[in-house]
C-alpha cells in the first residue's frame, strides 16, 4: 500500500508496542515487521548470505513444484490473528489467488526460516505458532552450525524428522514434491 511522506510521519510506533490489527495494517510496507500476539515485532535487515540462501531455496523449489503450487520469499502469512513474514513459503496457487496480494491467508505446504539474530523466535515462538496454525512442514536453515533441520507436524506439534549437515545432499519431502538440497550450496 503506497503512503505519502505525511502519512508515514503520522504513524508512530515502537518495538513491542501493542497495536490493533487495523493499526498494524496501516503501517508502511516493511518485510522486517510482523504482528504477533497483538504486538509489533521488528527484525534487523537480513544479511546477504541470508538473502542468497532464500533465493537459492526458491529457485530449487520452483524447479520441482507442480503447477498447482508456487514459492516466494518474504511474503506475509496471516494465520488467524498473527502475521508472519517467513523467509520462504511454499503454497497452493489457488489459495493464494483467492486471497490478497498483500498476504497469504491459507495454510502453506512448507515454511522455511533461516536463523539470524533472534534465533529463539524461529526456534520457539514461531514454531509453536506455526504448528498451532496447522502448518504441515517447517524447516530451519541454520547458517551458524551449517545445518538444515526438517520438522513435520504431529498432533499439533512439530517433531524433527532429520538434521542435515553441510556436506549432505538429501532428497527432501515438500509434501507435494521432493527436492535435493545441499546445505553448503544453500549457504554459499
Amino acid at each position: 500500500m503506497f503512503r505519502t511522506t505525511e502519512q508515514v510521519a503520522e504513524l508512530r510506533f515502537s518495538v513491542g508496542q501493542v497495536l490493533t490489527w487495523e493499526e498494524y495494517a496501516a503501517l508502511p510496507e516493511d518485510p522486517r515487521t510482523e504482528y504477533v500476539d497483538g504486538h509489533l515485532v521488528v527484525s534487523p535487515g537480513p544479511t546477504k548470505q541470508h538473502q542468497k540462501a532464500s533465493q537459492r531455496l526458491v529457485a530449487a523449489f520452483e524447479a520441482v513444484l507442480p503447477v498447482t503450487h508456487d514459492t516466494v520469499f518474504a511474503w506475509a502469512w496471516k494465520p488467524g490473528r498473527d502475521e508472519f513474514v517467513p523467509d520462504v513459503i511454499v503454497f497452493d496457487r489457488a489459495a493464494a489467488e483467492a486471497g490478497s496480494e498483500e498476504r497469504f491467508t491459507g495454510t502453506p505446504a512448507l515454511v522455511v526460516e533461516i536463523l539470524s539474530s533472534n534465533r529463539s523466535d524461529d526456534l520457539l515462538k514461531k514454531m509453536a505458532k506455526y504448528a498451532a496454525a496447522g502448518l504441515p512442514r517447517y524447516w530451519i536453515l541454520d547458517p551458524l552450525v551449517e545445518t538444515l533441520t526438517t520438522y513435520a507436524s504431529l498432533d499439533g506439534l512439530f517433531v524433527p524428522t532429520a538434521v542435515h549437515g553441510r556436506d549432505e545432499t538429501p532428497q527432501l519431502d515438500l509434501g507435494i514434491a521432493t527436492v535435493r538440497l545441499n546445505v553448503a550450496e544453500l549457504l554459499g
